[in-house]
């Protein structure tokens, strides 16, 4: 199977070694942060599967938590080992005392957690030793292709998540190459041309009547320094963030910050009335006498107590070590000693759940007999019940009787006295529910206005929410187009430096070929003025050194044709040079294009690299949240 390292590369593209971004100890530990978030999803059952036991003894009474979670923590009283039940830390010292009513006892055991240091009361001893039990985090290496006490069937996001962490990480040390253009290339500097010149040529030897000297008009060397082509580097705008950008409350975000804010109710609540209290009097006639009836008075029968007799359900007890099964799996690791252990357990259980049964039929025995000494204590009951209430009837009828023929002669005054009495009262009552109705009435309307307001604002604070969220949305959009323009305009600047540089070359290329046309124009003017000045000496001197023109003629054509090729070595000098910088500048032309060219390929070679990590990171985050999401749902 693949490494971790080999999956990682597989799933980003990216070669990681010892210096990369992300490097092999970076890798390590994104894939161990990656397990550690996994195993912190898993559902509790599956988390039991993966955890580990740390023993505390007399000379290691604490443990160090490391943010792991707990899950069970227990102390050796002798026999077995007691669970502890959790405390605040701020309880430990009642806990430590003895003679406090929440202090712990070997069978009662706490423990507390303080400044990330878990601690046990009473103190575990090498002879009572304390066990907790806590998740079993594992370091994950680079180079490991299996990771040992994890779920297979989840194995395969600690690589996702390493991925994810990895492109991060090679995203933060990229940065987009937007530096600025450097022309390495060095522009030929501008030759310096020999001055063409004639020397007056002379022959000692002859002895005649002087020739006018020939002079030869000196030609200016060509001046190629104007208009030399040069390349201005166009500046990048300086980029702005997005949270500089929405704060901008110029032309750049006209909206401004219309943050709502908290949700405030500003309508005011109405006030409960306060309703009046409806009170009936009885309604009274003293005119009115009768003869007192006498009462009559019933005698509850004694009931049969058959309690003595309730069954009762004794629960058996069992006690099941298995930390020693940890211990022989976890510590030990003896499969044998562990299933023996865990053969000795079913056996208890098997005596537990017989002894279950034996209690069961137990009750079952009792709580018939006690069902039939119930019912025969009711039956008794309710049959003295019944004779008590029929002798009181006959009783209550006899008073009756003997009341109505002794009250008669105060009946109509009575009767009359008490349906006045009972209508006023009955006016009164009536008036108090009227008001109360009223009062009730406009309590209803008020509460109707206040729902209303709230409604009401409720509603804008909604449109000033849905508002805010379109403003943010408008001016990311516009912070957005505005980076991208603006990257858009600098290799637009650089296109447009280029062209205008093309332009200012190929003009210069133009006039260096005017200046040198011009140049070679005017020698070869100075040359042939100074040829038909020299001719027309000649001629002057033939006609009055008749005895010299041999030597003369001899002398002066020599010195004229040396004078001559030294003129015509100074042009063809120049016009080697000229060539030269010809060349030299288009070679400068050149590479300025060439460096230009690779410049704006590596800038936009940056742009899609970059935009593919995105992408790329992107799709595994989703992968990652997927499989995580089915991971939290098999917990549900």
């Amino acid at each position: 199977m693949a490494t971790f390292e080999a999956q990682v590369e597989g799933l980003t593209s990216l070669s990681i070694d010892g210096s990369s971004a992300p490097n092999q100890t970076e890798l390590t530990q994104f894939l161990t942060d990656g397990a550690k978030e996994i195993l912190n999803t898993l559902p509790l059952s599956k988390k039991l599967l993966f955890t580990t036991s740390t023993s505390l003894n007399g000379s290691s009474t604490n443990l160090t938590i490391g943010g792991s979670e707990i899950f069970t923590v227990t102390r050796d009283d002798g026999t077995i080992n007691q669970p502890c039940r959790m405390i605040a830390s701020n309880m430990s010292g009642r806990a430590s005392d003895s003679d406090d009513m929440n202090a712990a006892t070997a069978t009662d055991p706490v423990y507390y957690i303080n400044n990330n240091l878990l601690s046990v009361i009473p103190e575990p001893t090498n002879s009572n030793n304390a066990q907790v039990q806590t998740m079993a985090y594992p370091s994950v290496a680079y180079s490991d292709s299996a990771i040992a006490r994890f779920p297979d069937d989840v194995e395969y996001l600690v690589p996702l998540y390493a991925s994810v962490k990895s492109l991060q990480n090679k995203l933060g040390s990229k940065t987009l190459d937007t530096s600025a253009l450097d022309i390495t290339a060095v522009a030929p500097e501008v030759p310096s041309l020999g001055t063409v010149s004639y020397t007056t040529a002379s022959n000692e030897s002859a002895s005649a009547q002087a020739v006018g000297a020939i002079t030869v008009g000196t030609v200016s060397v060509a001046d190629t320094s104007g208009n030399v082509p040069t390349y201005t580097k166009p500046s990048l705008t300086t980029r702005v963030n997005f949270k500089t950008f929405y704060e901008d409350n110029s032309n750049k975000n006209p909206f401004g910050d219309n943050d709502p804010g908290t949700f405030s109710i500003s309508a005011n609540v109405p006030v409960v009335p306060a309703i009046n209290t409806i009170d009936y009097t009885d309604a009274s006639n003293s005119d009115a006498s009768a003869q007192a009836i006498t009462s009559a008075t019933a005698y509850a029968p004694n009931i049969t107590d058959v309690s003595s007799h309730a069954p009762e359900f004794i629960k058996p007890t069992v006690n099941l070590d298995f930390e020693q099964v940890n211990t022989h799996l976890d510590t030990n690791e003896d499969i044998e000693l562990a299933q023996v252990k865990i053969t000795e357990l079913q056996s208890q259980l098997s005596e537990y759940s017989s002894n279950i049964q034996n209690e069961q039929n137990k009750f079952n025995k009792e709580n018939a007999r006690y069902q039939i000494e119930f019912r025969e204590a009711s039956e008794k009951a309710n049959h003295d019940l019944q004779v008590e209430i029929a002798n009181l009837n006959a009783s209550a009828q006899e008073l009756r009787q003997e009341s109505q023929q002794t009250t008669d002669i105060d009946k109509f005054n009575k009767q009359q006295d008490q349906v006045l009495d009972l209508a006023n009262k009955s006016k009164a009552m009536e008036k108090l529910i009227s008001d109360n109705n009223s009062k009730m009435q406009k309590y209803s309307n008020e509460l109707q206005t206040y729902q209303a307001e709230v409604n009401k604002e409720i509603q804008e604070y909604s449109k000033k929410v849905e508002r805010y969220n379109f403003e943010v949305g408008q001016v990311f959009q516009s912070w957005s187009k505005t980076e991208s323009d603006s990257l858009q305009q600098y290799s637009i600047d650089i296109q447009n430096e280029l062209n205008e540089y093309n332009k200012e070359n190929a003009r210069y290329q133009s006039s260096i070929q005017a200046v040198l046309a011009k140049h070679n124009t005017d020698a070869q003017k100075a040359l042939e003025q100074a040829r038909i000045d020299a001719e027309d000496a000649r001629q002057e001197a033939s006609q009055t050194t008749e005895m010299d023109k041999f030597n003369k003629s001899q002398d002066q054509a020599l010195d004229i044709q040396n004078k001559a090729k030294t003129m015509e070595a100074i042009v063809s000098n120049n016009d080697d040079i000229v060539a030269k910088f010809s060349a030299e500048l288009n070679k400068y032309s050149s590479i300025v294009n060439e460096q230009v060219q690779q410049y704006q390929s590596n800038l936009q070679n940056k742009q899609m690299e970059y935009t593919w990590y995105e992408r790329q990171q992107a799709k595994l985050q989703a992968d990652y949240d997927k499989g995580l999401q089915i991971l939290i749902g098999q917990g549900g």
